[in-house]
């Protein structure tokens, strides 16, 4: 069976969950573009995908490389059919000792990035495009120490219905995926030492149903399955793929 090569735009795409959804749809022969702050050297997608795969290095915080982005990517492959906003950051920090620099950061990358990114999209979508916003189990928690972190992604979460109610009748769908606790490189980049951390991963284990953490390519997958055509009469959903975390 013939598989027509879809377009797929993805922020953040150089590890973690953003790099297992661009790998999982490469292996499905698409074009895969990544605007991401750094890339892995050498980078694994590049050697393997080259004629599919275009990386350009920008910050979604940044508007005018988010714009540079589409018109590389689309000067490269043709229109979008598919955008995944999925940059991120997170950063654990008490309420006392968060500060305004960081604060800012959090809502430059976490909000306003998912915000132009779709917006600056628009102009270079291809007919029956979906959009999935990447957002947080933190959306609908108590955060702790993500108190700013698990405000942009309730900010996700509202930005997507806003986006697909705005943008249904020119048949645009958008979604997001809430990820539970999921096993990539930024667990360790929270500053926790090993045992505060493996104490913590230890009580979202317990606490999910399923007793383990996420993987990147299941969480890959249910961005690939809220894309397609299967999903064709979904718009405004948050799909939860946290292992039960939020919903027992």
């Amino acid at each position: 069976m013939n598989i027509i090569s879809k377009h797929i735009a993805i922020t953040g795409g150089n590890t973690g969950i953003g790099f297992a959804i661009a790998e999982n749809y490469l292996q499905h022969g698409h074009r895969v573009s990544i605007l991401s702050r750094q890339f892995q050297t050498p980078n694994p997608l590049q050697q393997r995908y080259s004629k599919n795969y275009l990386s350009v290095e920008g910050s979604v915080a940044c508007v005018r490389d988010i714009e540079k982005f589409y018109r590389d990517s689309t000067r490269r492959f043709g229109k979008l059919d598919v955008i995944v906003a999925n940059a991120g950051v997170a950063v654990a920090e008490p309420i006392i000792e968060v500060t305004e620099e960081s604060f800012q950061n959090t809502f430059d990358i976490n909000v306003k990035g998912v915000f132009f990114t779709v917006q600056k999209s628009l102009p270079y979508l291809n007919s029956n495009a979906a959009i999935t916003l990447i957002s947080s189990v933190q959306s609908n928690r108590g955060a702790g120490v993500w108190a700013a972190y698990g405000a942009t992604k309730a900010a996700v979460r509202s930005l997507t219905r806003s986006f697909a109610a705005q943008l249904g009748n020119q048949n645009i769908r958008v979604n997001c995926i809430s990820p539970g606790v999921t096993d990539t490189p930024i667990l360790q980049k929270f500053g926790f030492d090993n045992t505060t951390l493996a104490n913590i991963l230890a009580r979202v284990k317990k606490e999910t149903p399923l007793e383990r953490l996420g993987k990147p390519e299941e969480i890959a997958r249910a961005v690939v399955y809220i894309n397609s055509d299967d999903a064709s009469f979904i718009t405004g959903a948050d799909l939860h793929v946290d292992g039960g975390l939020t919903q027992i």
